[in-house]
């Protein structure tokens, strides 16, 4: 009786929705975020023997990605870097994970010594988006969740940040979203916010005095990066019952952590009566 013949392996269908060039380009980019750091430039030798592609494919690739302006070419040696365009694409990312990082310690701090649910948040689109929340064990507690989003005109967190934008950019943000009304005591007039706004910067604190959500007071603070930009907040927030109570030493301690987070974030330690350069020179 003849031999059964074997079968031929059954072929994988390929994704048809997978542009396989795209693959090959990444490759190329993780190569140089894992080694380009390490020394100015890297040879083309080195990084066509890193990747699994053929020597003229990696040079197309990279010669894309420089007319792209995402790569630099030294133009005595064939080396090559990341260009400025590239961290510009990366860098608030970048930012925020190194803010996060930075901000666990001082808000497990606040947790401690208050019992109330303590926030980071940053602006995103016109609106507060929450980067991190640590909740208070409390059973009666408020808390939001990462990566929510609330208006910034009836937060603490919205107006620490923007009572410290340049104008036009504040401008923009209250261009953007209706001043709705949360409750009986959200401010709905931008006149009135904008008196509100300036006292904040006066202050360098920002409250939310049950104008979000009723029977809940929180106290933010504005956060500021190495070059005195405002990038986020940090805010303290728990029922009115608790908080009132504590509201001057919780502004105080607030106000404190964040001028703590922003001399993390910056090369120049700010002197204890100084906020930023945009508090200095009334930039709003």
């Amino acid at each position: 009786m003849p031999k059964k013949k074997p079968s031929e392996p059954r072929r994988i269908q390929a994704d048809k929705n997978y542009i396989e060039v795209m693959g090959k380009i990444f490759a190329v980019l993780e190569y140089f975020v894992q080694r380009g750091s390490k020394q100015k430039g890297v040879a083309f030798s080195e990084v066509a023997s890193a990747v699994p592609f053929a020597r003229t494919t990696v040079h197309r690739i990279l010669y894309s990605l420089e007319k792209l302006g995402y790569i630099e070419k030294e133009e005595i040696k064939a080396h090559y870097q990341l260009a400025a365009k590239f961290h510009d694409l990366t860098g608030s990312a970048v930012q925020f994970r190194r803010l996060q990082s930075l901000a666990k310690s001082v808000m497990q701090n606040l947790l401690l010594r208050f019992g109330e649910t303590i926030n980071l948040g940053v602006l995103e689109d016109g609106q507060v988006t929450y980067l991190d929340v640590l909740q208070s064990s409390s059973s009666l507690r408020i808390a939001a969740v990462p990566g929510e989003r609330n208006p910034v005109h009836c937060t603490a967190l919205g107006k620490a940040i923007v009572a410290f934008l340049p104008e036009n950019e504040l401008q923009a943000v209250l261009e953007q979203y209706p001043l709705v009304k949360k409750t009986p005591r959200t401010i709905t007039q931008k006149r009135h916010l904008l008196v509100h706004l300036a006292s904040v910067r006066e202050r360098a604190v920002a409250l939310d005095l049950e104008e979000n959500l009723m029977g809940v007071i929180c106290a933010a603070a504005p956060i500021f990066d190495k070059t005195g930009r405002v990038i986020a907040g940090i805010s303290l927030s728990g029922p009115a019952s608790r908080m009132e109570p504590r509201l001057t030493e919780i502004q105080e301690e607030v106000r404190s952590s964040a001028r703590t987070l922003s001399r993390m974030l910056s090369p120049m330690p700010l002197a204890d009566n100084e906020i930023s350069p945009f508090a200095r020179s009334g930039t709003r």
